[in-house]
């Protein structure tokens, strides 16, 4: 197939979830973990920083489980103000060797073996250090020892370290917890931690902050299992890649920091204009700004449904409510700059991640016809631009191919799904729309990239496939872009895929929803800490349905003044011809929203 010929860039990328890395990249260069492996980016991440680090023979030895003196001296590194200059930990006594089982990935694989039973025990309450039985200051990671137990991270028995025993995973959620002041909120339900249990609540808080999942798709935590080299990784990675506080603000000005994001969205409501944003920590930065990984320059964009679910045909009139607005003043002000071709449905399924998804080749060039086509929307909007003697630019949808049931081909051909064959159609997708544009001669729009079409990328294979994707779209010197819903499946992670812009949706216009600002919040402090843009977004409201939507559009115009958003990159989500009605329609509630709209975003 013509995917196999790309195969050399296909490795260079690595699965959902990893960064783009080469084939033969190994974390920090360790023999024994490669970019495939599940901690990867974990391991690579805190050896960057040299928190930890590998043995002499050139291996990380993940499997191998951490003792308690080990611990204690990663935990003395990442909490010192400075990097500290400590000896490395004694990588030369022996260690026992555990499953390579991924537990606590993402997906996690648990070993074979029975539920750990749930941890009775007491903590020890710490002591004078001094005490310490089995240690003294000459004996390794003693200072880190010392630090721990006097700080309440690590405990003693019986006035004992016990330094090489190996690390549990219910002192592991203590420490974690103690170190970096981790709070839950009790909604934790492992059925081996019961709320009893003495470390039920730094469990719980580690679980709240998604630092732990668990096994068993989240039922048990195993508490009384070690720890191995690469889970302690990935629970300590963990911790730095979201912010410990939020700073929250009022009209700009800082006003307090909390540490959680649900007591960041009762603070930041009791200021005027409040906004929450997130803290950096020692490791990772975050940007106090919406869109600041956006490589597309998109200010104002808007999503144009050109489907089956579309049944008006385009004329130019329809787009001249969306090139320009009058003010008051009778002065005519431009309004979008960028339109974004969206099919979502086909004659009889639809072009997203759904079972009623079995588009073929027919179906994509059907889709193709239609955007071109006489009464489709490049050419009415070409004209309408044209006549207002404004240029603006285009991104056409990518069907998503389906991940199920063969594709059958123009000829008739049937073609078995995989990753190959659901490439094969997508490059001679993009292929195709590039032909057709290049017959007609638009003066007035210009070509400036794809838009995907899926809301999340959740099937393992779509990272590669985007992986490819994206790079034969750079190619072209053209623009990948996509809108994630609010609970999006591997969201962070979409740089890695390939796009140059990622424009969040908060998901709180729907009436049926009850947290409404807690949504917006929450979906501009993940823009700030991932650097994407927003969607704006408003229902298709009949006249009788109108009323419903008033506080909520209000919501969404005063959260993108007060997080600067009308700066920055966004796109907007109008249902088929919101816009249009804002503007036609003979109700002051539309005629209001069309106000809040364009003196939000157009009138500067």
């Amino acid at each position: 197939m013509k995917f196999k010929k790309i195969l050399f860039s296909l490795a260079s990328f690595g699965l959902i979830g990893a960064s783009v890395q080469p084939l033969s990249a190994d974390a920090a260069g360790y023999s024994d973990v490669s970019y495939k492996y599940w901690a990867y980016q974990d391991i690579q991440f805190l050896s960057s920083h040299k928190v930890i680090s590998g043995f002499g023979d050139g291996t990380f030895k993940p499997g191998y489980t951490i003792k308690r003196k080990d611990a204690a001296v990663m935990l003395q590194r990442v909490l010192a103000p400075v990097e500290p200059v400590i000896d490395d930990i004694v990588k030369t006594e022996a260690a026992q060797v555990q499953s390579e089982a991924p537990a606590d990935s993402e997906t996690p694989v648990p070993p074979e073996d029975p539920e750990a039973p749930p941890s009775s025990e007491e903590p020890e309450v710490p002591v004078d250090p001094d005490g310490i039985l089995d240690m003294n200051e000459k004996s390794p990671g003693f200072e880190a020892v010392k630090a721990a137990v006097d700080g309440g991270l690590l405990s003693l028995k019986d006035g004992a370290f016990m330094p090489d025993a190996s690390l549990t995973r219910d002192e592991m959620a203590k420490a974690l917890a103690a170190a970096f002041s981790l709070k839950g909120t009790k909604t934790s339900s492992f059925v081996d931690v019961p709320l009893d249990d003495p470390y039920y609540e730094a469990i719980d808080a580690i679980a709240y902050r998604n630092i732990t999942v668990g096994y068993d798709n989240g039922k048990t935590y195993r508490p009384l299992e070690n720890v191995t080299r690469a889970q302690f990784s990935a629970f300590l990675s963990r911790v730095f890649q979201q912010p410990l506080s939020y700073e929250v603000r009022a009209n700009g000005q800082k006003m307090e920091a909390v540490s959680t994001i649900e007591e960041a969205f009762v603070r930041a409501e009791q200021y005027t204009n409040g906004t929450i944003h997130p803290t950096s920590n020692k490791y990772k930065s975050f940007s106090q700004e919406i869109a600041s990984e956006d490589k597309t320059g998109i200010k104002s964009g808007v999503l144009m449904y050109n489907g089956m679910e579309r049944k008006a045909d385009f004329t130019p009139e329809f787009f001249n409510h969306y090139l320009s607005y009058s003010t008051p003043e009778g002065k005519e002000m431009s309004m979008f700059d960028t339109f974004i071709a969206l099919g979502r449905t086909y004659d009889g399924g639809e072009f997203v991640e759904s079972a009623k998804n079995d588009a073929n080749y027919a179906d994509f060039q059907a889709y193709i016809d239609r955007t071109f086509s006489e009464k489709g929307l490049l050419q009415n909007l070409n004209k309408a631009a044209q006549a207002k003697g404004q240029k603006v630019n285009v991104y056409i949808s990518i069907p998503y191919p389906k991940n199920n049931g063969a594709f059958i081909d123009l000829n008739g051909r049937e073609l078995a799904n995989n990753v190959y064959s659901r490439y094969d159609i997508v490059n001679w997708y993009m292929k195709q729309v590039e032909k057709k544009w290049s017959e007609y001669n638009f003066s007035n729009i210009a070509f400036k990239g794809y838009y995907w079409m899926n809301e999340t990328v959740r099937v393992e294979d779509d990272g590669l496939l985007l992986s490819s994707i994206s790079q034969k779209i750079h190619q072209q010197n053209k623009f990948l872009i996509y809108a994630p819903h609010a609970t999006s499946t591997n969201f962070q992670n979409w740089k890695s895929y390939g796009f140059d812009a990622a424009f969040l949706q908060p998901n709180a216009f729907r009436t049926s929803v009850s947290n409404k600002v807690e949504r917006l919040h929450k979906a501009f402090v993940n823009a700030q800490i991932y650097g994407t843009g927003i969607t704006m977004e408003i229902d298709s409201y009949g006249l009788a349905q109108a009323p419903e939507g008033v506080e909520t559009f209000t919501m969404y115009t005063d959260f993108a003044k007060r997080y600067g958003l009308d700066q920055k990159g966004m796109i907007f989500y109008q249902g088929i011809n919101m816009v249009e009605r804002m503007v036609t329609y003979d109700s002051p509630i539309f005629q209001t929203w069309h106000r809040q709209l364009t003196s939000t975003f157009f009138s500067k």
